[in-house]
């Protein structure tokens, strides 16, 4: 009898999710025609909760990585938003809400607790009040291409690493 060989491993044919994302805006024509709907109000619920949930944790003794790191991309997806006229006369306010969110990793750096200044939760605030009026104004391409380059800028950034 002939012995079998082991059946070789084959390769994910899946894609990644980058990669599935660019697909998605790029090739797609259903998705094209669908993606210049505008956003749908649940989607701009959660997304508004989603960065309200971070300050509040950050901003009240309670804040981790995983916060700090919400309003991180939030804010990259507000400044590529804003790179593509979503508010490109606001870049200086989204700047210096995103100083002051790498300053509380710097202040967690050292004292092991992530924590939003007053006066830093107020550009946040400011932030995220903004991204919000972005979102409604934007289609659901527009806001999917901002939230895929936020995650890419926030994570060429190697400056907040755990």
């Amino acid at each position: 009898m002939a012995s079998k060989k082991p059946k070789a491993k084959q390769k994910s044919k899946r894609l990644s999710k980058d990669t599935r994302d660019m697909v998605l805006l790029a090739g797609n024509p259903v998705w094209r025609a669908f993606a210049k709907n505008p956003v749908s109000e649940k989607t701009q619920i959660t997304i508004g909760l989603a960065g309200r949930k971070a300050l509040y944790a950050l901003t009240n003794g309670l804040g981790q990585f995983e916060h700090f790191n919400e309003l991180v991309v939030t804010g990259y997806a507000a400044v590529s938003l804003a790179e593509r006229g979503y508010g490109a006369d606001l870049l200086a306010d989204f700047n210096a809400a995103l100083g002051a969110v790498l300053s509380c990793r710097i202040r967690a750096l050292t004292q092991e607790s992530y924590f939003l200044s007053e006066e830093d939760a107020v550009l946040v605030n400011v932030l995220l009040d903004l991204h919000e009026q972005q979102v409604q104004l934007a289609d659901k391409a527009e806001l999917a291409a901002a939230s895929v380059d936020g995650f890419k800028r926030a994570n060429v950034e190697k400056s907040w690493e755990r």
